[in-house]
Protein backbone atom coordinates (compact mmCIF):
# COMPACT_ATOMS: atom_id res chain seq x y z
CA UNK A 1 0.00 0.00 0.00
CA UNK A 2 1.42 3.51 -0.67
CA UNK A 3 2.16 5.68 1.61
CA UNK A 4 0.03 9.02 1.60
CA UNK A 5 1.31 12.23 0.41
CA UNK A 6 2.70 15.11 2.18
CA UNK A 7 1.15 18.24 2.18
CA UNK A 8 4.45 19.17 3.79
CA UNK A 9 6.28 17.56 0.84
CA UNK A 10 4.40 18.90 -1.95
CA UNK A 11 4.31 22.81 -0.98
CA UNK A 12 7.84 22.23 0.04
CA UNK A 13 8.48 21.52 -3.76
CA UNK A 14 6.32 24.38 -5.13
CA UNK A 15 8.63 26.74 -2.50
CA UNK A 16 12.00 25.43 -4.33
CA UNK A 17 10.11 25.18 -7.89
CA UNK A 18 8.86 29.45 -6.90
CA UNK A 19 12.79 30.21 -6.31
CA UNK A 20 14.25 28.11 -8.91
CA UNK A 21 12.00 29.66 -11.93
CA UNK A 22 12.18 33.09 -10.57
CA UNK A 23 16.06 32.46 -10.66
CA UNK A 24 16.23 30.69 -13.63
CA UNK A 25 13.12 30.09 -15.36
CA UNK A 26 11.53 27.24 -16.70
CA UNK A 27 15.19 26.11 -17.34
CA UNK A 28 15.44 25.03 -13.57
CA UNK A 29 16.28 21.35 -13.41
CA UNK A 30 14.05 19.00 -12.13
CA UNK A 31 17.54 18.22 -9.49
CA UNK A 32 17.80 21.58 -8.37
CA UNK A 33 14.25 21.93 -7.44
CA UNK A 34 14.24 18.55 -5.46
CA UNK A 35 17.83 19.85 -3.87
CA UNK A 36 15.63 23.28 -3.03
CA UNK A 37 13.36 21.47 -1.13
CA UNK A 38 15.40 18.93 0.92
CA UNK A 39 14.04 16.15 -1.65
CA UNK A 40 15.65 13.39 -3.75
CA UNK A 41 14.93 13.96 -7.26
CA UNK A 42 12.10 11.09 -7.59
CA UNK A 43 10.26 12.38 -4.69
CA UNK A 44 9.44 15.38 -7.01
CA UNK A 45 7.73 12.92 -9.86
CA UNK A 46 5.77 11.12 -6.90
CA UNK A 47 4.10 14.34 -6.74
CA UNK A 48 4.22 15.94 -10.49
CA UNK A 49 3.94 13.14 -13.18
CA UNK A 50 6.89 15.67 -14.95
CA UNK A 51 8.19 19.12 -15.03
CA UNK A 52 5.63 20.36 -17.12
CA UNK A 53 3.07 19.53 -14.77
CA UNK A 54 5.17 20.65 -12.13
CA UNK A 55 5.46 23.85 -13.86
CA UNK A 56 1.02 23.67 -14.36
CA UNK A 57 0.37 23.43 -10.35
CA UNK A 58 3.17 26.26 -9.78
CA UNK A 59 1.16 28.71 -11.55
CA UNK A 60 -2.29 27.68 -10.60
CA UNK A 61 -0.26 27.91 -6.80
CA UNK A 62 0.67 31.10 -7.68
CA UNK A 63 -2.36 32.48 -8.77
CA UNK A 64 -4.26 31.14 -6.20
CA UNK A 65 -1.18 32.78 -3.37
CA UNK A 66 -2.29 35.81 -5.28
CA UNK A 67 -5.66 35.77 -5.25
CA UNK A 68 -5.53 35.41 -1.59
CA UNK A 69 -4.09 38.68 -1.34
CA UNK A 70 -6.36 40.73 -4.25
CA UNK A 71 -9.77 39.57 -3.63
CA UNK A 72 -10.63 40.00 -0.56
CA UNK A 73 -12.12 43.84 0.08
CA UNK A 74 -12.66 43.96 -3.93
CA UNK A 75 -15.02 46.95 -4.16
CA UNK A 76 -17.56 45.15 -6.54
CA UNK A 77 -19.51 48.33 -6.00
CA UNK A 78 -17.43 51.22 -6.47
CA UNK A 79 -16.93 52.78 -9.91
CA UNK A 80 -14.25 51.64 -12.47
CA UNK A 81 -11.39 53.54 -11.28
CA UNK A 82 -11.78 52.69 -7.93
CA UNK A 83 -11.55 48.77 -8.43
CA UNK A 84 -8.66 49.04 -10.77
CA UNK A 85 -6.96 50.82 -7.94
CA UNK A 86 -7.83 48.08 -5.26
CA UNK A 87 -6.39 45.55 -8.01
CA UNK A 88 -2.84 47.61 -8.73
CA UNK A 89 -2.74 48.41 -5.21
CA UNK A 90 -3.07 44.77 -3.93
CA UNK A 91 -0.67 43.26 -6.89
CA UNK A 92 2.11 45.48 -5.81
CA UNK A 93 1.51 44.95 -2.32
CA UNK A 94 1.74 41.44 -2.95
CA UNK A 95 4.86 41.48 -5.68
CA UNK A 96 6.75 43.51 -2.94
CA UNK A 97 6.11 40.94 -0.01
CA UNK A 98 6.80 37.77 -2.58
CA UNK A 99 9.42 39.31 -4.86
CA UNK A 100 10.63 35.22 -6.02
CA UNK A 101 6.31 34.52 -6.23
CA UNK A 102 5.93 37.56 -8.82
CA UNK A 103 9.13 36.71 -10.72
CA UNK A 104 8.14 33.35 -11.11
CA UNK A 105 4.03 34.23 -12.45
CA UNK A 106 6.10 35.99 -14.81
CA UNK A 107 8.10 34.07 -16.14
CA UNK A 108 5.94 31.01 -16.81
CA UNK A 109 3.21 33.32 -18.34
CA UNK A 110 5.67 34.15 -20.91
CA UNK A 111 7.52 31.14 -21.12
CA UNK A 112 5.31 29.55 -23.34
CA UNK A 113 4.56 26.30 -21.39
CA UNK A 114 1.43 27.02 -19.98
CA UNK A 115 -1.27 25.43 -21.17
CA UNK A 116 -4.63 27.17 -22.25
CA UNK A 117 -6.37 25.33 -19.52
CA UNK A 118 -3.96 26.39 -16.96
CA UNK A 119 -4.25 29.91 -17.84
CA UNK A 120 -8.21 29.98 -17.72
CA UNK A 121 -7.77 28.19 -14.59
CA UNK A 122 -5.85 30.18 -12.98
CA UNK A 123 -7.87 33.30 -13.90
CA UNK A 124 -10.92 31.83 -12.05
CA UNK A 125 -10.42 33.55 -8.83
CA UNK A 126 -10.57 36.78 -10.82
CA UNK A 127 -13.79 36.11 -12.82
CA UNK A 128 -15.29 39.81 -11.25
CA UNK A 129 -12.07 41.34 -12.31
CA UNK A 130 -12.37 40.27 -15.76
CA UNK A 131 -16.08 40.67 -15.65
CA UNK A 132 -15.31 44.01 -14.37
CA UNK A 133 -12.58 45.05 -17.07
CA UNK A 134 -15.10 44.00 -19.99
CA UNK A 135 -17.71 46.31 -18.88
CA UNK A 136 -15.18 49.14 -18.17
CA UNK A 137 -14.52 48.87 -22.17
CA UNK A 138 -18.03 48.56 -22.93
CA UNK A 139 -18.91 51.95 -21.48
CA UNK A 140 -16.13 53.62 -22.96
CA UNK A 141 -14.39 53.60 -19.43
CA UNK A 142 -11.07 52.08 -20.76
CA UNK A 143 -9.91 52.09 -24.27
CA UNK A 144 -11.27 49.67 -26.64
CA UNK A 145 -8.15 46.90 -26.59
CA UNK A 146 -8.33 43.21 -25.44
CA UNK A 147 -8.48 42.71 -21.58
CA UNK A 148 -5.55 40.57 -21.99
CA UNK A 149 -3.20 43.22 -23.48
CA UNK A 150 -4.71 45.78 -20.20
CA UNK A 151 -4.14 43.67 -18.32
CA UNK A 152 -0.24 43.33 -19.17
CA UNK A 153 0.04 47.19 -19.60
CA UNK A 154 -1.26 47.21 -15.73
CA UNK A 155 0.73 44.42 -14.86
CA UNK A 156 4.37 46.24 -16.22
CA UNK A 157 3.11 49.50 -14.87
CA UNK A 158 2.66 47.71 -11.60
CA UNK A 159 5.88 46.01 -11.95
CA UNK A 160 7.73 48.69 -11.88
CA UNK A 161 6.50 50.45 -9.55
CA UNK A 162 7.16 47.42 -7.62
CA UNK A 163 10.51 47.53 -8.79
CA UNK A 164 11.18 51.73 -7.91
CA UNK A 165 9.27 51.21 -4.59
CA UNK A 166 12.25 48.56 -3.65
CA UNK A 167 14.98 50.34 -4.17
CA UNK A 168 13.45 53.97 -3.06
CA UNK A 169 11.38 52.94 0.29
CA UNK A 170 11.34 56.41 1.42
CA UNK A 171 9.06 57.56 -0.69
CA UNK A 172 6.66 54.21 -1.43
CA UNK A 173 2.99 55.52 -1.59
CA UNK A 174 4.21 59.00 -3.37
CA UNK A 175 5.65 56.20 -6.03
CA UNK A 176 2.60 54.00 -5.39
CA UNK A 177 0.13 56.55 -5.98
CA UNK A 178 2.39 57.96 -9.37
CA UNK A 179 2.30 53.97 -10.70
CA UNK A 180 -1.40 53.88 -10.70
CA UNK A 181 -1.71 57.11 -12.19
CA UNK A 182 0.14 55.79 -14.43
CA UNK A 183 -1.49 53.03 -15.02
CA UNK A 184 -4.81 54.37 -15.16
CA UNK A 185 -3.96 56.77 -17.97
CA UNK A 186 -2.49 53.91 -19.90
CA UNK A 187 -5.32 52.19 -20.09
CA UNK A 188 -8.39 54.94 -20.38
CA UNK A 189 -8.95 57.11 -23.56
Amino acid sequence: MARPLSPEKRNALLAAATQAVADLGVQASTASIARGAGVAEGTLFTYFENKDVLFQALYLHLKEDLGETIMPGYPYESDFRHRVEHIFQRYVSWGLENKAKRLAISRLSGSGQLQDATRARGMERFQAVSRMMEDAVQSGVLVNAPIAFLYAIIERIADTTIEYMDSHPGDAQRHLALGFHAAWRAITP
